[in-house]
């Protein structure tokens, strides 16, 4: 439904026309007239605002704002009828015609049902059947009926919005209902029109003479700002200028500092004898190589390694499992905390020596070393003989190992002792 040329006005004018009551809607001479007149009390607004010129869409807007929305305009034509509990006094009569009829109906039916009935089923079961039917379907009746008639009170239907059905009704159930007594409600209906038209008029003028009071006192507090904002403005500047002072000098002392910071953290990485790319090397070398030996996938091949040998292999993955745990624990730990590597320290210092036993026992049996393996089968065992030059560089080479065991042994206790002066210095 289009109302107007204009955008503003005609999507206005739609959502007045959405939030009229029902019974309003229903009149469509009359609705077309009240939005028209809305329409010319919007343009006369606008008008006024332009100051009897074309009003452009800035002086429709606040014609619009000084009317009010449309619920409140659709507000003003919902007030039709006199109150009377939830339902107006103008349907009360209407309403019990209404729920009479019905009542008539559903017993009727009820009845036709039982006639049939009392051919099949006994006579007290079929007056059981019949009375409670009666009674359920009333029951129903009376509140649809009843939840219809609300809803029609609050959108302010009288008893000539309904057409014939009113004096119909009136033949069966012959209550207060005249023709005089409809042409009285729509004389009422004219005159509730008439005065929420003349409501929504003065409604606009006393909200024109607010606009005008309001843009009165907001030309004076906006001079008043103005000359607050002039000296504000003047004590920002002023107030701007120490700060930005004062920024430049915490930037220029964050700036040392951060220099400071720099230089202690590369001197403190140079001091560092912990580094993280060693525990990661150390924890994912030792896991995937002891694991390697004990699982031992070789040991299916044949003729390669007796099986002492392999227990001896096991024995030593299983400690070389035990050091990558060691490490990956003290990746953990966090090579920061210094205190906590200075404890796993000592624990791996004093773990290794767990290394000794098991390459004595190598030492002590050389029979079971596959040095074929390594010698092409030149040397097929080594003898446990001091003076066999097998067994000589045999004996050195493991001996060798053993005293690598204690360095490194010796090492640790020396980044012990370092963790501690680093302590010492940067904390």
């Amino acid at each position: 439904m289009s109302y107007s040329e204009n955008e503003l006005i005609n999507n206005y004018l739609t959502q007045v026309y959405k939030k009229l009551p029902e019974w309003l809607k229903l009149k469509k001479e009359e609705a077309n007239k009240i939005l028209k007149d809305l329409e010319e009390q919007i343009l006369n607004e606008a008008r006024t605002i332009a100051e009897s010129q074309a009003p452009s869409d800035v002086d429709i807007q606040q014609a619009l704002f000084q009317i009010g929305t449309p619920e409140s305009i659709a507000k003003l034509y919902k007030n039709r009828g006199t109150p009377k509990l939830y339902i107006t006094e103008e349907l009360f009569d209407l309403y019990i015609r209404s729920m009479l009829f019905f009542f008539i109906i559903v017993i009727v039916i009820n009845l036709i049902v039982s006639i049939f009935q009392f051919f099949f089923e006994p006579w007290w079961e079929v007056l059981g059947n019949m009375f409670t039917g009666m009674w359920i379907g009333c029951l129903i009746i009376a509140i649809i009926i009843t939840i219809i008639f609300v809803y029609l009170s609050m959108q302010g239907f009288l008893p000539e919005d309904f057409g014939v059905i009113p004096s119909r009704l009136a033949l069966l159930f012959p209550f207060h209902i005249s023709e005089k007594r409809l042409k009285e409600t729509r004389e009422y209906t004219k005159t509730k029109l008439e005065e929420a038209t003349q409501k929504a008029k003065e409604t606009i003028a006393e909200a024109r003479l607010r606009v005008k009071d309001k843009i009165s006192e907001i030309k004076e507090i906006t001079k008043e700002k103005l000359e607050v904002a002039e000296l504000r403005r003047e004590q920002k500047l002023l107030e701007a200028k120490i700060r930005r002072d004062e920024k430049l000098e915490r930037v220029r002392r964050r700036r040392e500092e951060r220099k400071e910071e720099a230089k202690l953290k590369r001197e403190l990485k140079k001091k560092q004898p912990v580094s993280i790319g060693e525990l990661i090397f150390g924890a994912i070398g030792g896991l995937i190589f002891g694991l390697f030996i004990i699982i031992q996938p070789f040991a299916e091949i044949p003729g390669l390694f007796v099986s002492e040998f392999l227990d001896w292999l096991k024995i030593f993955g299983l400690l070389i499992v035990i050091s990558g745990l060691i490490n990956l624990i003290r990746l953990a730990v966090g090579v920061r905390n210094h205190t906590g590597q200075q404890v796993m320290l000592v624990l791996e210092a004093l773990y290794t020596l767990t290394y000794i036993p098991v390459f004595l026992f190598l030492l002590n049996n050389p029979g079971i070393f596959p040095i074929s393996l390594f010698s092409g089968g030149t040397i097929t065992i080594i003898p446990y003989d001091v003076n066999n030059l097998a067994y000589i560089i045999y004996f050195w080479v493991i001996i060798v190992i053993i005293i690598s065991i204690l360095v490194g042994m010796i090492f640790n206790f020396y980044k012990v002792n370092k963790l501690q002066k680093l302590k010492a210095d940067f904390y």
